[in-house]
């Protein structure tokens, strides 16, 4: 019954934000995908600034450039003027490697396919545009490998934190910058438990 009360508490907040936000500047939306593991989990409820100018590693919202009715939730690796390529899990902008710190490897689970399939990654932490954050590394492969191509104006690249296993620019290429409609900011609500990413751990943190 307690748990009732809290979850018919939190529908009622989350309703007033989505008012609110229209008034001052965040909107919510949802993610229905993996593609930013560890940050994110297919069904998490998140806020959206939409003021502001968004930059290299933050974490943008953007249409689908194959599928316009629907959003891309991923990080922006490369801005107008920028040569962006991968080399062995590794970014590469203007052919300068973006570093990372490999610490401990994570269980997550993918139920987007309804067959629960379990994978396990390492995690990596990078710092890239001034934004400190974790990615996900298969144990199994060596990464997407990608020839440099150069961000024309008005694009983003936009890469998945799930590096291996998400779709991002290496898959649908550029995305107009017109197209996206803010940064994702903060988690508001877990879609799920996905391994060692416990609900609970989550729920109400800020995304980086």
């Amino acid at each position: 019954m307690k748990f009732l009360k809290f979850l018919f508490g939190v529908v009622v907040v989350v309703a007033l934000l989505a008012v609110i936000g229209k008034i001052f500047f965040f909107d919510l939306a949802k993610t229905n995908s993996y593609s930013m593991i560890p940050n994110l989990v297919a069904g998490d409820l998140f806020v959206v600034k939409t003021v502001g100018i968004m930059g290299l590693g933050d974490i943008a919202v953007c249409e689908d450039p194959d599928d316009p009715s629907s959003l891309v939730v991923l990080r922006i690796i490369g801005v107008p003027g920028m040569e962006v390529s991968f080399w062995k899990n590794h970014v590469k902008i203007d052919g300068d490697v973006v570093q990372h710190a490999v610490v401990d490897p994570m269980i997550y689970v993918d139920n987007t396919s309804g067959e629960h399939m379990e994978y396990v990654v390492r995690i990596a932490e990078e710092y890239y545009g001034g934004v400190l954050y974790q990615v996900a590394l298969m144990d199994r492969g060596k990464g997407k490998k990608a020839a440099g191509v150069v961000v024309p104006e008005g694009h983003f690249f936009l890469v998945a934190d799930n590096r291996n296993m998400g779709r991002d620019s290496r898959n649908f290429g550029f995305v107009p910058i017109e197209g996206c409609m803010g940064e994702a900011v903060f988690l508001l609500w877990p879609g799920e438990d996905s391994g060692d990413l416990v609900w609970t751990r989550r729920f109400l943190s800020w995304l980086h």
